[in-house]
């Protein structure tokens, strides 16, 4: 096996329930690679082909990482407010960690109890974990918090996991320094037009009123490059995105991630001299 070969499949994950791409761009610009993707939505699967044309689709490939945020409805404050009907998914997930047995998981979610419940099916299946609680505020102009769970099936990769998010970086180069200083936006919602408090708005003068943010300005918001949703209608993309992973915050973990798997690549080499 060639260098390069061995490399990629040292940086390889699978990714699940891959919505629009959030969480995968953000691990890909961290220097890992997707390969394979599961997501069942037609609309995302237009925009998932349309970016990552040569990744199977719901096929299960061997994968180092597995990587997903499980839908959330049945944990977020919307579903408290309305209900909902949508099924749990965590156990799908942890299904899938037992069967593609990978070397670490990622998963992300909104904040819930049910979160120490995940990690403890995760040491059941043999995975040390840690929960990384992130709000997008500090990486874009959205308030956006979420736990991600992040596990290892050895304890010293999580030990240095662990480190590399302690450590005091700034994050300054993934924020937008210019302009005033305002508080961040609401988390955003999936939702195209519908007004709610919970909500962002946009003020356009005592004629105009308020109005929901156009889907250009929440792919900005999440993070995502320009035009990054626009092949499907602007329900289907507003919907996309603010089910997504903000991009920045995948790409923060995943640089530590692969920081990670770089150094076991390294000590694997010099044990093999």
């Amino acid at each position: 096996m060639d260098t390069n070969s061995h490399e990629e499949i040292s940086l390889s994950f699978g990714s699940l329930f891959s919505g629009v791409g959030g969480l995968d761009l953000g691990l890909e610009q961290a220097g890992l690679k997707c390969v394979f993707q599961v997501e069942n939505d037609k609309h995302c699967l237009i925009i998932l082909n349309r970016h990552w044309p040569d990744v199977p689709k719901n096929e299960i490939r061997p994968c180092m990482g597995l990587v997903g945020g499980d839908p959330c409805p049945i944990r977020s404050v919307a579903s408290n407010i309305r209900g909902t009907v949508k099924p749990d998914l965590s156990g799908y997930f942890l299904a899938m960690v037992g069967r593609c047995k990978p070397r670490w998981v990622l998963r992300e979610n909104v904040p819930a109890p049910d979160v120490y419940d995940f990690t403890s099916a995760l040491v059941m299946l043999g995975y040390r974990s840690i929960i990384v609680e992130a709000d997008s505020a500090a990486f874009t102009g959205q308030s956006r918090p979420r736990e991600f769970v992040a596990g290892f099936d050895q304890q010293d990769a999580l030990d240095r996991f662990r480190d590399a998010c302690l450590v005091a970086e700034s994050t300054d180069r993934d924020c937008s320094p210019d302009g005033p200083l305002v508080p961040p936006l609401p988390c955003l919602v999936a939702h195209a037009g519908r007004h709610h408090r919970h909500e962002a708005f946009v003020y356009e003068g005592p004629q105009r009123g308020l109005r929901v943010l156009s889907p250009a300005e929440r792919e900005s918001l999440q993070g995502f490059p320009p035009g990054w949703t626009d092949v499907v209608s602007q329900s289907a993309r507003c919907r996309g995105i603010g089910n997504a992973v903000t991009v920045p915050v995948a790409r923060w973990l995943g640089e530590r991630i692969r920081k990670i798997l770089k150094y076991e690549e390294h000590e694997e080499t010099r044990r093999n001299l």
